[in-house]
């Protein structure tokens, strides 16, 4: 027993502390001069597992992980305690980040379609500006004061990193790179391909591009229609299915089987089996993502980028001031 509260302890208190990091929150860590600039697979590997996504994490989905860490631990403890049964160490927090997990993938994708209509707007608009003799650098400069409000913080960092000096092509990656989008590739390879001429041939292909993004929006709309009844049996399903256990937990007759070897193996087989099925119908949910095409090979040099690394940094500090005025 004496064990049992020494574990728990520890799983609140880290449960605290994460919490308190959460609240203080951090500082970006500024890269050393010199070096060559390298991605690390690993590093890429988690981030997309603990992000659900490569590229920049969205800010719902970082405030969400801050939430989720000090609960996760918080919870284990508390529901270790409470119930007597040491499988609840690992089940709540395997519920604390595996029911949002699911009911992500059940919620309508309208956040996705909303970007995709935001970059078919602001594809359009960089297309009338370039018929008008405007130079391609300076259209997406002024898009910055019109932008969508699905894409103004994107927009925001492209222009500021033209107007700190990066290389049209640099920062039009580093674009793509934020929205992490086949239908955005498209469009910014469009970009890539004329950087240096924005004559009426582009502005015509931009305008291609932008008829060829809102058809995608309205076919996915239609697709989300459908989806949407089944998506929302899932939900409900799994949310009775949770509401029962959390309730059945307050029973102490009802816990009490659970609490022996025996009790512990079947909990652990039946609980194995719920995820399971969970993962199943999230798996029939979800659909997966379509392969980028802006996506640096790592076994290749030819896409590193190369240079004095003081420059490159001067350039993203002077970004970001300029970001800051923007804002």
């Amino acid at each position: 027993m004496m064990l049992l509260f020494v574990l728990c302890g520890l799983l609140v208190t880290g449960g605290v502390v994460a919490l308190v990091a959460w609240a203080r929150g951090s500082e970006p860590v500024p890269e050393a001069d010199g070096g060559d600039e390298r991605e690390n697979p690993l590093a890429t590997r988690a981030h997309t597992l603990w992000y659900g996504a490569p590229g920049t994490a969205p800010a719902r989905m970082v405030r969400l992980r801050r939430i989720q860490l000090p609960l996760a631990l918080i919870g284990a403890a508390l529901g270790w305690l409470f119930t007597g049964i040491p499988l609840t160490a690992l089940l709540v927090p395997l519920a604390v980040f595996g029911l949002p997990w699911l009911f992500d993938t059940t919620r309508s994708d309208t956040h996705r379609i909303e970007r995709l209509e935001a970059l078919s707007e602001w594809t359009q608009r960089i297309a009338d500006v370039l018929l008008l003799g405007v130079g391609l650098n300076q259209a997406i400069v002024t898009s910055r004061r019109t932008a969508p409000a699905a894409l103004e913080e994107e927009i925001g960092e492209l222009a500021a990193r033209l107007q700190a000096r990066w290389r049209p092509e640099e920062a039009l990656r580093a674009f793509a790179d934020s929205l992490a989008d086949a239908t955005a590739d498209k469009v910014l390879a469009a970009l890539l391909l004329r950087a240096g001429d924005s004559g009426p041939g582009l502005a015509r292909a931009l305008a291609d591009m932008a008829d060829s993004v809102r058809e995608e929006v309205r076919q996915r709309r239609a697709i989300e229609a459908d989806r949407s009844k089944h998506r929302t049996t899932i939900r409900w399903l799994v949310g009775i299915i949770t509401l029962v256990i959390v309730v059945g937990a307050f029973n102490s007759e009802y816990t009490r089987p659970y609490t022996t070897l025996v009790g512990q193996v079947v909990l652990a087989v039946v609980a194995a089996l719920f995820v399971a099925i969970i993962a199943w119908m999230r798996a029939l949910a979800s659909h997966p993502p379509v392969p980028r095409l802006l996506v640096a090979d790592r076994r290749s040099r030819t896409g590193r980028r190369r240079g004095a690394p003081a420059q490159d940094a001067r350039g993203a500090g002077e970004a970001a001031e300029l970001l800051g005025e923007a804002r």
